[in-house]
């Protein structure tokens, strides 16, 4: 879509995905790249998967990458036992069908979002991977420097994927990311497919006869999420969320679709406890709201009446055929808003992406009764204003919760054309404030539906918050045992605070897609939006903040941590930054998503903080922090925030994590094992995995522990190869299970031909 500026020394990366896409008869090779750039991560594949091999759960979730985590690096362990982190979907991808004159039979490429119980193949299949590249476009150097080809009229960091399809369709994916706080919730996608006539993944044109009745749809399999549902269930499976304590929701006044757990799982055992604390992002396990919102659709290529064989009743015709994307009539969009089960087998679904029958109808004037009766509310006058003509959301079936899919269409393509999409990737915690529901604020969907009897005429729900409950739902009569209210929400936030991982008075997903539209059109004008009235290349003209300097961590010669960095930062300058700088911020935690204790402000050229060869290592004219709380062997993470004159912070994108260490011992001599005996847990502060190990103190820069039961059977070896610290951990938990108490026995050798012997106990 949009040129990208890219630094100089990144233009022979981007020419080399061309290269590299002329070489794809040698090797097809699926690959990915992910987003850490923002509090979002996510996976991206150039076979157009997102997350992973979608599946519902059958196949094991335990996972290395990203599946629309929020917030990113939430891998945790909760009493002995690993957790992944929070991760928000089963997979998502974009599907494509269409027919041509030279084959008798529908042609599909599903591109992720396609499985079930496992998960079916796409390399190869439906899509034939060509590149990938990853484009990191900081404005801070690794070294401390200003990067001289930053652009602020792009994003921080850059994917591109391009892949074939059996369809001869080639598609190429751009996706964004930024680590601003009002803007680090949300990843956006640009699509461009392209019609070349290649079906085969070889790059030579296999046809020249047009597509007719193209459906292009984007697909995701959502269920906030991970840590949560294992936490409750010990599992993450869809026997649990769909039909259960899910909800899908349709904003209609944003092209919003997303989810909502029913009270956002409370822990069942630290709700409290972390509600006060703030460790693991608090009491409730899945506050966030994920979803995405569309941003622009192709209105150029859309099919005339003429050209598609697309089912539009007679009595539908003035509503569904418009005027408004010239070159006659076309049919309105989106084809349809669909939700799904979690079951997204290609046998299933490719039978809801032809155009004869329409598996969504339009909506129609009379197809929702207005909220409570009244026609007045701003949801309902946009429902008849706008939506009425265009495609369903199938709001009755919203327990079932899971698989979402906007879906655009019918196209003609001839070769050469291309047709172009975006949308955004977002997520909130929550899906809005107590004041918004106070309000009347109201979705399409977020009910029982037709589990409970629900009339179809009935659309509009309240949309719950982290406030306080509500109750709604449900129409008793015989034969359907969830007739009474159902209780929506949480008081959580009236006892507790936001999490440290909600950095900026960016909250709800709403108020996240908001500034995505934001980001994506240079409007901050709220919603309703009508988004093929939007550009379709992404603005990306983003207020600034003064970035985060880069940190380094180290010890001192009594092993105090001292955090220190460059002053580089407070040269930052462009038209759009949001504010001069005006102090740094220090910060450290147990875990990577806090929670977050301030040690330091440190002001520019405050000789408190500023090294004049007091330190080392540290270079002269550089900031140090000293922190001498943490002991030996502890490990914490650490953060250095910019914060501008009107108090703007900066993105924490420097986090560090570091152990508390010393120098190791020429020759090897006495060894101290710490804690000693070893009762329930370490006692060491810092990250849980800290607590859960017993540190040999005192070794050379190589040595071998073996460890034996006191029957005298080999329980572990350990390698410690390390010049920079005298000690190395063994772990007492195996497999999420605690080491049985008892008396230890350890053996140290090291190359020289040194041994030293001892003993430990751990009791339970």
């Amino acid at each position: 879509m949009k040129a990208l500026r890219v630094p100089s020394v990144l233009r022979w990366g981007l020419l080399g995905v061309s290269l590299l896409i002329v070489g794809v008869t040698e090797a097809q090779v699926r690959r990915y790249e992910v987003h850490r750039r923002g509090m979002l991560h996510e996976t991206v594949y150039n076979t157009g998967e997102i997350g992973r091999a979608y599946h519902q759960g059958q196949a094991g979730n335990a996972t290395t990458v990203p599946l629309m985590e929020w917030p990113g690096f939430s891998a945790t362990v909760v009493d002995d036992i690993s957790y992944d982190g929070k991760h928000h979907i089963l997979g998502g991808g974009i599907h494509i069908s269409g027919d041509a004159a030279d084959t008798t039979q529908r042609m599909f490429a599903f591109c992720g979002a396609v499985g079930a119980g496992t998960p079916e193949q796409v390399a190869g299949r439906w899509a034939f991977p060509y590149s990938i590249v990853r484009i990191e476009n900081y404005p801070v150097l690794e070294n401390g420097e200003l990067n001289p080809d930053y652009n602020p009229d792009e994003a921080e960091e850059i994917i591109i994927a391009t892949w074939g399809t059996p369809l001869g369709i080639l598609v190429k994916r751009t996706t964004r990311a930024w680590s601003y706080p009002d803007y680090n919730d949300f990843i956006i996608y640009e699509y461009e497919l392209t019609y070349t006539g290649d079906r085969d993944g070889d790059l030579v044109p296999d046809t020249d006869v047009p597509l007719t009745d193209v459906l292009v749809s984007f697909a995701y399999g959502f269920a906030p999420n991970m840590f949560g549902y294992q936490r409750q269930y010990n599992r993450w499976l869809y026997s649990d969320f769909e039909r259960n304590d899910q909800r899908a929701r349709f904003d209609p006044m944003r092209w919003l679709a997303y989810n909502l757990h029913m009270n956002g799982l409370p822990d069942p055992v630290y709700y409290e406890e972390w509600g006060r604390t703030g460790m693991n992002g608090g009491g409730l396990n899945a506050p966030g709201a994920p979803g995405f919102m569309m941003l622009y659709y192709d209105t150029e290529h859309l099919a005339t009446p003429e050209e598609t064989h697309a089912a539009v009743a007679a009595s539908d015709s003035a509503i569904v055929w418009t005027l408004e994307y010239g070159g006659g009539p076309k049919i309105k969009q989106p084809w349809m808003v669909r939700l799904e089960t979690s079951n997204l087998r290609q046998s299933k679904i490719e039978q809801q992406y032809v155009v004869d029958p329409r598996k969504n109808p339009p909506y129609r004037a009379g197809s929702i009764e207005p909220p409570a009766g009244d026609s007045t509310h701003p949801a309902y006058q946009w429902y008849q204003q706008y939506w009425v003509g265009r495609g369903q959301f199938n709001h009755r079936q919203t327990r079932k919760a899971v698989g979402r899919m906007f879906t655009f269409g019918p196209y003609t393509l001839h070769i050469g054309d291309k047709i172009e999409f975006s949308y955004a990737e977002v997520i909130g915690y929550g899906a809005a404030r107590k004041e918004e529901t106070d309000a009347g604020l109201l979705d399409f969907g977020g009910s029982c539906g037709e589990d409970c009897g629900e009339p179809s005429e009935k659309a509009f729900y309240p949309v719950p918050n982290w406030y306080e409950k509500i109750l709604y739902g449900g129409t008793p009569f015989p034969g359907y045992p969830y007739g009474f209210l159902y209780e929506y929400g949480s008081t959580y936030l009236s006892e507790y605070d936001l999490p440290d991982y909600v950095d900026s008075d960016v909250v709800t997903v709403r108020e996240v897609a908001d500034k995505a539209k934001e980001a994506y059109t240079g409007d901050p004008s709220g919603p309703p939006y009508a988004i093929e009235q939007f550009p379709k290349d992404g603005v990306y003209r983003l207020p600034i903040p003064v970035p985060a300097p880069a940190i380094e961590v180290a010890n001192d010669e009594r092993g105090n941590n001292i955090i220190y960095w460059g002053p580089q930062v407070e040269q930052f300058d462009h038209p759009r930054l949001m504010g001069r700088f005006d102090h740094y911020e220090v910060y450290r935690a147990p875990h990577p998503t806090g929670p977050w204790t301030l040690l330091a402000v440190v002001r520019p050229g405050d000789p408190n903080y500023v090294n004049q060869g007091d330190i080392s290592f540290v270079p002269n004219g550089y900031y140090f922090v000293r922190d001498p709380e943490p002991r030996i062997g502890e490990t914490f993470y650490y953060s250095v925030l910019s914060v501008d004159e009107h108090g703007n912070r900066s993105g924490r994108t420097n986090i560090t994590r570091h152990e508390s260490q010393l120098g190791p011992v020429e020759k090897l001599g006495n060894v101290y094992v710490v804690p000693n005996p070893f009762v329930v847990s370490s006692g060491f502060a810092g990250e849980v995995e800290s607590q859960l190990r017993i540190g040999f103190y005192g070794l050379p820069a190589r040595a071998t522990i073996k460890i034996y039961s006191f029957s005298g059977q080999l329980v572990a070896t350990i390698e410690h190869d390390d010049p920079t610290y005298s000690v190395a951990y063994f772990q007492v938990t195996r497999n999420n299970q605690r080491l049985a108490s008892g008396v230890y026995f350890y053996v140290i050798t090291t190359p020289e031909g040194e041994v030293a012997r001892g003993k430990f106990v751990i009791i339970r």
